[in-house]
């Protein structure tokens, strides 16, 4: 058996989604800045426009404390977080939260509900399995499956919002917000430069916020990689604001004699879907777009389609394996598909 691994990060190559123009400030006073940190394991990069580069600098510092604030109360790998805390507990007792995670938790659970479970937040049993964040990911057995997906099930989450507590009722069921709190952090961010900046773009490995217009008017253009060619793009779309956030099977997986196996896994079956290799969400905030990319991953081209076609607001690109390419309507006139099938 050859075993090949490979953890591709938007920070360390090409990123999922790639500004083509970041050159956008309402005064033309305003100037381009920029800082970079590495946050919630990603490469997270930000312009920022202001006339003096000292105040730039030193609110930038201020947006990235907040971001790297809640990473430190989001995620499941940060020991003393309200995830790992809520993990640490679960089928014993509800754990007091900050609000944060209580915000976060309530719209991963509507959109669960939303997705008919697709995109579950307690799917962290079934990603430890398959060792997706550690450094030996294998293929688990059908037994080790069917006990894991035991306990994935979001509508078993308990939330007091009264008492900020959470409770997971199942000794061994865990959460992961990975798939939505990511569009979370950004969206702070991007709303901690709104009060300071005229303009600001926000790229956290792939899940983009934009705000600002270009001082000639022209819509900013967003580029999506190719996932099966990560030099080139499938698209390029236009946008005066909003949000981008892509989910592939290329960020991270590895490979068991020359089969594929993803991180974005099917909480109902517990593998990887299997359908689609990249899909590119449009939307008004980043944690809609983030955690309407995994949802219509594993709902594939119909079904996940159908789903964007009653949220107002809310596009998609879709990619197959074949390399089929196709979008949402509210996209016409604003994409360019710029690869061959």
């Amino acid at each position: 058996m050859k075993l090949k691994i490979s953890v591709v990060m938007a920070c360390l190559f090409v990123a999922m989604l790639l500004l083509l123009s970041i050159t956008g400030c309402v005064s033309s006073e305003a100037t381009k800045h920029t800082r970079t940190m590495l946050i919630m394991d990603t490469q997270v990069d930000v312009t920022y426009y202001h006339p003096s580069a000292q105040v730039a600098q030193a609110d930038m510092a201020e947006i990235f404390a907040e971001m790297q604030r809640l990473e430190n109360i989001l995620s499941r790998y940060v020991a003393g977080s309200d995830v790992h805390r809520i993990n640490e507990a679960a089928g014993r007792e509800a754990v007091q939260v900050n609000p944060e995670t209580i915000e976060v938790l309530r719209s991963a659970l509507e959109f669960a509900a939303l997705s008919n479970g697709v995109f579950d937040p307690t799917i962290a049993p079934l990603l430890e399995l398959w060792g997706f964040g550690g450094e030996s990911p294998a293929v688990p057995t059908h037994e080790d499956l069917l006990q894991a997906l035991e306990l994935v099930n979001y509508s078993l989450v308990e939330i007091d919002e009264e008492k900020e507590r959470v409770f997971l009722p199942l000794p061994g069921m865990k959460l992961d917000l990975g798939g939505i709190a990511k569009g979370y952090i950004v969206d702070r961010g991007q709303q901690s430069a709104q009060e300071l900046a005229s303009a600001a773009f926000i790229n956290a490995g792939g899940d983009i916020s934009i705000r600002g217009s270009k001082p000639s008017g022209e819509d900013w253009r967003v580029a999506v990689q190719d996932p099966q060619k990560p030099d080139r793009f499938i698209a390029i779309i236009s946008m005066e604001e909003g949000s981008v956030a892509t989910s592939g099977d290329y960020q991270r997986y590895f490979e068991v004699d020359g089969t594929r196996y993803h991180h974005i896994i099917d909480p109902h079956t517990g593998m990887p879907a299997d359908e689609l290799s990249s899909v590119t969400v449009v939307a008004a905030d980043t944690i809609t777009a983030d955690a309407l990319s995994t949802a219509i991953f594993i709902l594939g081209r119909e079904k996940g389609s159908e789903l964007v076609e009653k949220l107002p607001g809310v596009d998609v690109i879709i990619m197959d394996k074949i390399r089929n390419i196709t979008y949402t309507s509210g996209l016409e006139g604003k994409v360019e598909i710029t690869t061959e099938n």
